[in-house]
């Protein structure tokens, strides 16, 4: 350093404070590069090491370093370790063999700017952990706090050789991960691939992203192009997000394949009933913690679905809700929602192991479903769903349309309205089910108006008739599934045909053992007989149908019977009788009784006067017509109501 000459000869000298500070600083330089040369960057360690553990909330340790120094300086860490939170035992979070930093030493002077050019890390390992909800290794509230800190640019960032290590507790995951990025600077490319359990299933997941660092750059769409597989579960998802760490601007597509949708719980959180093979997809998209599924196209079984869904995670519970429609529905395919095997042996897609499942429930003697609620499942989220099908198909349809409106709130279920078209009426009305401990407290009101006499015997294969059928049914109950809530079930059965009707007269002259049907055109029986009323009145109590009234009354014969019907056994003992209202040849006057489990009924010849007791039911049946004497809708003038006296 020069000194500038004494102004005034034999004069001391006076020396710029500005000269003494840069001399100084040139001495204090000189002892730090002096000590770094001698005692190596192991001394700063110790600073670096506080001043990373204070900004990620972590303990933070690094075996050595290494720094370059220039206007860009080159900073390497060897042995970088990131530990976990505090009380959370096992291994560190992250670790990397090593980690490369270039840094705009310059530009931080300048404008205190960090200015990170590239990134290298080498061999980085992660283990992430969570045991319960909202407790893992992985959050940094520190990092999420801090958002007044210097501004940082990072050019590129280059990740080789990395892998990792998920445990979660619920639902059981236990993944092997690796990852790395690929391709130019500008292009570059995160590509992970994942393999191990998830939900007791084996999961295999391809994932392949955008560079991390444009995660940030919302004036470009981050590309997104995942495949996953767990089972029997596929899935895709493609397409960019705009700003991904948001979450808005998606542009993604959404398909879901598999036999069985109630395996997407673990997945979706969205709890299912069984289903048959489907596969559907839709657009998906993200905005303000609510997930959108719109555009739905896809088969569930023999039936087509359409329709968007939405979940809105801002409250305490999820909310799910949607409009869904079919074109065609096949009633057997949403079977499971009621407990039953869902699909038939020729359902498309089906796997070997399904087809034995329908045979197997076929098979079964039982016909009331026996499956359990899952209770837990139902309280998981809260749901809003309306659905919509067209026209019911099948051979066994016993519907022509339904429309439902499903809510689920705190597991409490209701479905209303609930309407059903059939044979040219409706059946409608409510139905609600309310969790209590593992089983579910049932209340069911469903009334049925104008249905088509024709259109039900055409369905149950019984022959042909016409005119209008009304009836209700009123059902309360406890259980945990649907054959217990029936099996315990009190209420009440009713249907009745107030006038104007017709019935095939085979089926009439089948309760009075008729002779063969190839002589009734001999001896003048007509194809058909005008009804004049038809009531059959059940109560339920403790699982058991018991008939009030059962009465045919026609033009020419008056049909009486009485039973009951046992919904815990399923088992069915009904008598029939028909009396003529005129000379007929050929009547054998034997009852008709129909006995049996649900699936394998049996008709047979009474030839013991069971009319008299009824097999120990204490129902007597008069030989001469007594018309009924309830009457509910029929009006005034019907035959059905009470005559005044």
């Amino acid at each position: 350093m020069t000194v500038p000459p004494d102004p005034v000869p034999g004069k001391p000298r006076r020396i710029n404070r500005w000269y003494l500070a840069g001399g100084v600083f040139v001495f204090l330089a000189g002892a730090i590069g002096l000590l770094v040369f001698s005692l190596g960057w192991s001394l700063v360690l110790p600073l670096l090491e506080t001043r990373a553990s204070a900004a990620l909330g972590r303990q933070v340790k690094i075996e050595s370093l290494e720094v370059h120094p220039g206007r860009t300086a080159t900073i390497v860490m060897h042995g970088l370790r990131i530990a976990g939170p505090d009380g959370f035992n096992g291994p560190d979070v992250a670790t990397a063999v090593r980690a490369t930093v270039m840094f705009e030493a310059e530009t931080w002077l300048r404008t205190r700017k960090i200015v990170l050019p590239r990134i290298e890390v080498e061999q980085p390992s992660l283990n992430l952990i969570q045991t319960s909800f909202g407790h893992d290794n992985w959050t940094f509230p520190a990092l999420a706090a801090d958002s007044n800190g210097p501004s940082m640019e990072i050019g590129d960032l280059v990740i080789t050789g990395g892998t990792g290590h998920l445990q979660v507790m619920e639902p059981a995951a236990d993944v092997a991960l690796t990852f790395a990025t690929g391709g130019p600077a500008g292009e570059r490319t995160l590509m992970v691939d994942a393999q191990g359990m998830y939900a007791r299933q084996p999961i295999a997941v391809k994932a392949v992203g955008g560079a991390l660092l444009n995660l940030t750059d919302t004036d470009k769409p981050y590309p997104v192009d995942i495949t996953l597989a767990n089972g029997p579960t596929r899935a895709t998802l493609k397409g960019t997000v705009k700003d991904p760490l948001a979450g808005a601007g998606a542009d993604l597509s959404l398909t879901l394949s598999g036999p069985n949708m109630e395996l997407l719980y673990p997945l979706t959180g969205i709890p299912i009933p069984k289903t048959p093979p489907y596969t559907v997809s839709g657009k998906l998209d993200y905005a303000n913690n609510r997930i959108a599924f719109g555009g739905i196209k896809g088969k569930v079984g023999s039936s087509d679905l359409n329709g968007a869904l939405a979940m809105d995670l801002r409250g305490a519970q999820p909310l799910l809700t949607g409009t869904l429609n079919s074109r065609q529905v096949d009633m057997q395919d949403l079977a499971g929602f009621i407990g039953s095997e869902p699909g038939r042996t020729n359902t498309p897609g089906q796997t070997a192991r399904q087809v034995e499942d329908v045979r197997r429930a076929e098979a079964n003697p039982k016909l009331l479903p026996t499956r359990t609620i899952s209770v837990p499942k139902l309280l998981s989220m809260d749901i809003h769903l309306q659905y919509r099908g067209d026209k019911v198909v099948g051979k066994d349809a016993p519907f022509d349309a339904i429309a439902v409106t499903l809510d689920i709130k705190a597991g409490h279920i209701r479905l209303d309205p609930l309407n059903l078209k059939v044979s040219g009426g409706t059946v409608a009305g409510y139905i609600d089910l309310n969790p209590i401990g593992n089983a579910l407290s049932a209340d069911v009101d469903v009334r049925m108006a104008h249905v088509n006499l024709g259109g039900l015997l055409a369905k149950a294969g019984l022959g042909s008739g016409q005119g209008p059928v009304n009836g209700l049914v009123r059902l309360k109950g406890r259980g945990a599934s649907m054959a217990e809530i029936v099996g315990h079930g009190e209420g009440a059965l009713q249907i009745v045909m107030p006038a104007g009707g017709q019935v095939n007269a085979l089926l009439i002259d089948l309760s009075g053992g008729e002779i063969p049907s190839a002589l009734l055109a001999l001896i003048g029986i007509p194809s058909k007989e005008s009804i004049r009323c038809l009531v059959a009145d059940f109560a339920l109590h403790d699982g058991i149908l018991a008939s009030r009234t059962l009465a045919v009354d026609t033009t020419d014969h008056i049909v009486t019977g009485g039973g009951r019907i046992d919904l815990t056994k399923e088992l069915v003992e009904m008598h029939l009788r028909t009396d003529v209202k005129h000379f007929t040849i050929g009547k054998l006057g034997t009852p008709i009784t129909i006995y049996g489990p649900f699936k394998k009924l049996s008709y047979g010849l009474d030839g013991d006067a069971i009319f008299r007791d009824a097999g120990g039911l204490g129902l007597l049946f008069p030989k001469t017509a007594i018309l009924p004497t309830i009457a509910f809708g029929v009006g005034d003038d019907s035959p059905c109501a009470p005559k005044k006296q």
